[in-house]
């Protein structure tokens, strides 16, 4: 595709780097009207993992974590639902042309190789406004692909990584067309602080100088 997830041509010489720095979202109602309110305020309540929602894709449920004995198994959906929330954050922050949201999931170093963050939002202002660049009226990010941990020689934990297909939808003469793209995700404190790239038709090479661990869900 010639059009970078998110950044267009406008960016193109920003790495893709976002992040999205939050907790991580529950609901435990505890009787049928917490159940009925939660399912207004929150759109993932009644959801299945993986279908979409008003919102994007929804996410596992932390219940799935219950009975699981195995640290890392409990902590990589934790991490699942991070990421899949984090990256329907960013689809909506895109699809309603919303700079100031859209900065905040932007790494300070991405912020800095774009003259700071003033100048970084108006390039995302110039993005939005761009008439020649496509109008994106849906952006499904995920389901993830998978999540995995990277582990040093000691077996310490340095990170989450996860990869995921991002369908954007746009129309064109009539028509709806769908853009497949491939974004990977990056945390080092579990979940806390979260980071995208967009790696399509991007080279191996690119990719390890931006995120070079994400090479751990690149590979089977």
């Amino acid at each position: 595709m010639k059009n970078a997830l998110f950044t267009l041509r406008s960016l193109k010489t920003i790495a893709t780097v976002i992040v999205f720095a939050g907790t991580l979202f529950s609901c435990n109602p505890t009787s049928e009207t917490n159940h009925s309110d939660s399912s207004k305020t929150n759109p993932y309540t009644n959801a299945t993992p993986g279908s979409e929602t008003p919102v994007g894709i929804a996410p596992p449920k932390y219940s799935d974590t219950v009975g699981i004995t195995d640290p890392m198994a409990k902590d990589s959906i934790k991490l699942t639902i991070a990421f899949q929330m984090a990256a329907n954050e960013l689809g909506m922050a895109y699809i309603n042309k919303d700079p100031n949201t859209y900065a905040k999931y932007t790494l300070p170093s991405i912020e800095k190789a774009s003259g700071g963050k003033s100048a970084y939002l108006q390039k995302l202002q110039t993005v939005f406004k761009d008439p020649n660049n496509p109008t994106y009226t849906k952006i499904l990010s995920g389901p993830i692909q998978r999540t995995r941990a990277q582990l040093d020689d000691q077996g310490y934990l340095q990170g989450w990584y996860c990869l995921m297909p991002v369908r954007m939808f746009r129309t064109e003469a009539g028509k709806t067309l769908q853009d497949i793209k491939w974004m990977g995700g990056q945390s080092l404190d579990e979940g806390k602080t979260i980071y995208f790239i967009d790696i399509t038709n991007m080279p191996p090479e690119k990719i390890m100088q931006i995120m070079p661990d994400l090479r751990i869900v690149l590979t089977q």
